[in-house]
């Protein structure tokens, strides 16, 4: 019961359908038909041709010598008793020979590879089989239609910093949005065997459509998308941003559930289309006080601020009704008012560069006195003021203390002297005669 390409000459016969000349080359012929508005599988069209031994019509039997047609992004499968024995998801126009061992055309699916390498090979006598035998068709290809409502979504909304580009600080934001998303039947035999072979049996069309599989998949779809958007603020962006990276949603989202959909029901996520994404009210109100307060912590943002409020002060001014003195007035007071909001950005430039020399002027003070203590000893002359700053002059570079009379520390180790008015005649550190 194997498959046999085809001559082209018989290609070119039925194009276009099955012709007088078609029928003298096939004894029946199966094609898939319509396969559009949602149709996932179907029973093959069966027609009989004039040299069919067939004459009843018998939809369970599959005469040898018949021909069976497979269109792109199509698979399709042999049915025996129930079982699979043979299938071709390579587009082409086939014979179908009842003496030969299955074909296994099996493409590029890897589905369908595995399945060849289980499936064991059976040969049957005789032009005709005793057993029911259907065709169906499986599409391959993208099947749209499916809507996705996310409910709740916690997002890490990120802001930019508007100096760098880079993201610099993010609030947990709670978002709510809609779509659609496709599917893409990516293990044809999986699929038949969990979800199909139950529209197979008895004489049915064997018809089975997205409307029958989006209640069982429906909810696990939609918590596969609530997970992958949330997974996408790892990605550092805001959420304006969501709808940007639809691609790499699909892919997260197809990863999450490779194990309960392709692995389990030969189903893969094609697509996923996002129609809306939205913060709620209390998201957006935290997202603006925070640009807000961001604005008015940059001295640049708030001199420009304070410019633009001049600006449109004087615009008001001109217009005012009471007259150009009262209403120019109000200039010279928003005048002022912007020389304060330049003074504001200048203190606090100001105050920044003040704070930049003290740490400067203290790491320099320390230096000396380090370098003194990493030495193991004080420099000739030198003297330990009461707050602990070692010095050389008469005055204390830490303090402002004036050196006091007498030796105030050992001149060898720096060892400070409690009262140096008075000090000792030799240290009681080192043993280094104090002069």
């Amino acid at each position: 019961m194997g498959l046999i390409k085809a001559a082209i000459e018989a290609v070119g016969a039925i194009s276009g359908g099955l012709s007088t000349t078609a029928n003298s080359i096939w004894v029946d012929y199966f094609e898939s038909g319509d396969m559009s508005n949602g149709v996932i599988m179907k029973r093959a069209n069966k027609i009989v041709g004039p040299k069919s031994r067939n004459k009843s019509g018998d939809q369970n039997i599959i005469t040898s010598g018949s021909g069976i047609d497979v269109q792109e992004n199509q698979c399709m499968i042999l049915v025996e008793n129930g079982a699979i024995v043979d299938f071709c998801a390579e587009p082409g126009r086939y014979t179908f020979d009842a003496s030969l061992a299955p074909s296994l055309f099996s493409g590029n699916n890897k589905g369908l590879k595995a399945l060849a390498q289980t499936l064991g090979q059976q040969i049957m006598a005789g032009g005709q089989r005793t057993n029911t035998e259907r065709v169906f068709y499986i599409n391959l290809g993208e099947i749209q239609g499916f809507k996705w409502g996310s409910g709740n979504i916690v997002f890490d909304h990120w802001e930019t910093d508007m100096n760098t580009g880079k993201p610099c600080w993010h609030i947990a934001t709670t978002l709510q949005g809609n779509g659609m998303y496709s599917i893409q039947i990516t293990d044809p035999a999986k699929f038949f065997a969990v979800l199909g072979a139950s529209k197979a049996g008895a004489d049915g069309d064997g018809l089975v459509t997205k409307d029958d599989i989006e209640p069982q998949i429906k909810t696990e779809a939609i918590a596969a998308i609530r997970q992958g958007v949330g997974g996408l603020s790892k990605m550092h962006i805001a959420y304006t941003d969501i709808a940007s990276n639809e691609a790499q949603l699909t892919q997260d989202v197809d990863t999450i559930l490779d194990q309960s959909w392709n692995a389990a029901r030969g189903i893969s996520i094609f697509k996923i289309a996002i129609g809306m994404m939205d913060a709620d009210d209390k998201s957006k109100t935290q997202i603006t006080k925070y640009e807000e307060t961001r604005g008015y912590t940059d001295p640049s943002m708030l001199g420009a601020y304070m410019g633009m409020g001049q600006t449109q002060a004087m615009q008001a001014a001109g217009a005012n009704a009471n007259g150009a003195v009262n209403g120019f007035a109000g200039i010279g007071m928003m005048g002022g008012m912007g020389n304060m909001g330049a003074n504001v950005s200048g203190l606090m430039q100001q105050g920044a560069a003040q704070q930049a020399a003290r740490q400067q002027a203290a790491q320099q003070q320390a230096a000396p006195q380090a370098a003194y203590q990493a030495a193991g000893a004080a420099p000739a002359g030198s003297w330990t003021c009461s707050c602990g700053a070692v010095n050389t002059g008469k005055f204390c570079t830490n303090c402002g203390k004036p050196k006091p009379a007498g030796q105030a520390a050992c001149p060898k180790c720096g060892y400070a002297f409690p009262d140096p008015s008075n000090p000792p005649k030799f240290c009681p550190n080192c043993g280094n005669p104090i002069q």
